[in-house]
């Protein structure tokens, strides 16, 4: 059985947003608790978590790697057909968002400044 770190499932399914989005669009739709799996999938076999551990100093720590079998990449088309994930902009598209945004504003706000009515009362008491 293949297995594979969930950075490649994501290539491999082309996922947008690469690893990071995979994890957190499997928070959303699958039950992951943080990077892991929840024990359902596992024991279905379309994930396997592998326990690990390493020497901190003179503390141990121990650690769970999630992998994705073919199974689990099977799975994971399905949520995806089922749920597309949510794409984001790219820079050039926010650039483009945010100068139409501010030319919006700047359209609007046309003329000299206005002061406040609170400003102009506090300096007449003076």
């Amino acid at each position: 059985m293949s297995q594979l770190s969930v950075e490649e499932a994501a290539q491999r399914l082309n996922f947008p947003g690469g690893r990071n989005a995979l994890y957190k669009y499997l928070r959303a739709h699958a039950g992951f608790q943080g990077t892991v799996a929840p024990y359902s999938l596992v024991f279905g076999g379309f994930f396997v978590v592998i326990d690990g551990q390493y020497e901190r100093g003179r503390q141990t720590v121990h650690t769970q790697t999630t992998k994705v079998t073919t199974k689990g990449l099977t799975y994971i088309a399905q949520l995806m057909n089922e749920h597309p994930p949510e794409t984001k902009p790219t820079p050039q598209k926010r650039r483009n968002q945010r100068k139409k945004r501010n030319s919006k504003s700047a359209k609007s706000n046309t003329g000299p400044p206005q002061k406040s009515a609170r400003r102009n009362t506090l300096t007449a008491n003076r």
